[in-house]
This record gives structure tokens, C-alpha cells and sequence, in this order.
């Protein structure tokens, strides 16, 4: 446990600031994600069916383009510069893995209209 406020700790003098500044930091931080947070559910409460419709169909469509892009880019750099496969595999996951996630998504979305 102490490995973490030391952690901590030092990432707020690398940034410079002390004790008291780093808990105004903090609240700032803090009301920033608050604000941020009121923000979005007004603009779920008040955006059409079709903009909510549309938001996990372009996060979606944009995670097929990473896929294809990451599958593209990566077996060129192999080719052209002899770079280890596990570059691609490594891209071809997270492209995966973000296709997962915004097809949840878009399933959640659409139940959420259904009812």
C-alpha cells in the first residue's frame, strides 16, 4: 500500500506541485469530470433516436478501418522493413477487441430504443 501513495507522490513532484496545490489539483480534476459527466447525459437525455443511433454506428465502422488499417500497415512493415509478426498480431487485437466493445454497444443502444 505504500508503494502506491509513494507512486503517487512522485508523480506529483514530477509535475511540481506540493501538497497543497495537488489537492487543488484534485478538485479541479475532480469538478472537471463532473462537469464533463453532466454534459453528457443532457446530451443523451435531449439527441434524437437517429444521433444516438449513429454514435456506436461510426465508433463501429471506425473500429473496422483501425482492423484493416492495422492488417494493411502491418504486414507492409513486415514486408518492407522485415518487422515481427507480432506487431500485426498485437494491432490485429486491439482492433478486435474495439470491434467487441462498439458492437456491445450498438446492441446496448438499440435495446435501449426499443423500450
Amino acid at each position: 500500500m505504500a508503494t502506491g501513495s509513494t507512486a503517487a507522490a512522485k508523480f506529483f513532484k514530477s509535475i511540481g506541485l506540493s501538497s497543497g496545490k495537488r489537492s487543488i489539483f484534485m478538485l479541479v480534476v475532480a469538478w472537471t469530470l463532473n462537469l464533463l459527466w453532466l454534459g453528457l447525459n443532457y446530451f443523451w437525455r435531449f439527441a434524437s433516436v437517429e444521433v444516438l443511433l449513429a454514435i456506436p454506428v461510426l465508433l463501429l465502422l471506425y473500429a473496422l478501418l483501425a482492423l484493416i488499417s492495422y492488417i494493411y500497415w502491418g504486414i507492409r512493415q513486415v514486408q518492407e522493413q522485415e518487422a515481427p509478426y507480432a506487431n500485426v498480431m498485437v494491432g490485429v487485437i486491439v482492433a478486435v477487441t474495439l470491434l467487441y466493445f462498439n458492437f456491445n454497444l450498438l446492441q446496448f443502444v438499440l435495446q435501449a430504443i426499443e423500450r
